[in-house]
């Protein structure tokens, strides 16, 4: 634990209906070896027994804060979490996942030492059948370097196939306040990834924890939100939103690269959608996107399993599986393959 005088951290937590896990969420950041800790939880109209719990959790520890607002999504709650943030550092954490012991020390640690306005960091990851395991290293910055420039580490997410996780930062609040980006409303998949792309252009220092940090919980809900229509038509105006951002400021080839990429991975979340019209407006516009987005160049940016997501659903394959090494399988079985050579042939050489 450091003994001098330390900055306040401010642990901002939306919680809807978390009654499962928001004790054991709170109580993570309490156990922190850091003590100068500003806990301020968000209950987004739970109408289960979450604020019951957080009153009296209030009522036991002094540094935990408790608000109230009616529901509007955790963007929402976010943004009034942040609003509410005295701390000289803002971390967010979900109200299903935790913190790791002595975690914030070490965040602040590294934040102080750089001169960082945001630190990054990587975290395990608690699957519904029960095992824990550390997120492979893809899922957050790899060690490559202490510390980068804003763009350096929008570059590096998009060169590596990292997810999109805002809670895997501190965040310096005043930098958040100055630069006056909140999180976007009205879409519930890769709202992280539009902030994220918006605040990693105007920082200057981004720092870098190897250590896992957070435990990240991944339920059978959030499992099945994500194969809703609604949550995929969400994720693509997301997505179009960063694609616009991007071009406006002057994009680039890997841009491009991982643009495909996460309309490629909505696109196969699709798949497991009931059919209707909407699904069927909804995978044309995803699909002329892609297409559109997709040079030559950019293809060859792109993994060997997104190329062959690409070419299947370039020639109307990609619905009819799950996994690439189905869709393998199914194209030679049915002797597709000389046609997934030549438009990977196509592809290669620009013609779309």
């Amino acid at each position: 634990m450091l003994t001098k005088s330390v900055p306040q951290v401010s642990v901002i937590i939306p919680a809807y209906n978390a009654e499962k896990y928001i004790e054991e969420c709170v109580l993570s950041v309490l156990k922190q070896n850091y003590q100068n800790l500003e806990i301020i939880v968000v209950n987004d109209g739970s109408s289960d027994s979450t604020l019951s719990i957080l009153m009296n959790m209030q009522k036991r520890f002094p540094s935990v804060l408790v608000f109230s607002k009616d529901n509007e999504g955790v963007s929402a709650a976010r943004n009034f979490g942040i609003s509410k943030a005295h701390g000289k550092y803002v971390l967010l954490l979900d109200s299903d996942d935790a913190y790791l012991p002595d975690s914030v020390s070490l965040l602040v640690e590294t934040a102080e030492r750089n001169k960082a306005q945001m630190v990054s960091f990587n975290f395990e990851t608690l699957f519904p059948d029960g095992p824990l395991g550390e997120r492979p290293v893809e899922y957050s910055f790899p060690e490559c370097k202490n510390k980068y420039l804003g763009m350096s580490a929008l570059s590096i997410f998009m060169s590596e196939h990292i997810g999109y996780f805002s809670w895997a930062f501190m965040y310096d609040r005043q930098f958040l306040v100055d630069l006056h980006i909140l999180y976007p409303q009205g879409f519930a998949l890769l709202e992280d990834a539009l902030f994220l792309n918006k605040i990693l252009r105007q920082c200057s220092r981004v720092a870098y924890v190897s250590k896992p940090c957070y435990r990240y919980r991944i339920t059978e809900g959030s499992l099945s939100k994500r194969t809703s229509l609604a949550t995929v038509d969400s994720a693509f105006k997301s997505l179009s939103e960063i694609q616009r951002i991007a071009h406006s400021e002057g994009s680039s080839i890997r841009f491009d690269a991982h643009i495909v990429r996460l309309y490629l991975y909505i696109y196969t979340l699709l798949i497991d959608c009931p059919a209707s019209k909407e699904k069927s407006k909804l995978r044309h516009s995803i699909r002329k996107k892609v297409l559109e987005t997709c040079s030559r160049n950019s293809f060859q940016l792109l993994c060997l399993s997104d190329k062959i997501k690409l070419i299947l659903l370039k020639v109307f394959l990609l619905d009819n599986t799950h996994n690439i090494k189905d869709c393998v399988k199914k194209l030679l079985k049915k002797k597709f393959f000389l046609t997934l050579l030549i438009e990977s042939l196509k592809m290669e050489r620009g013609n779309k």
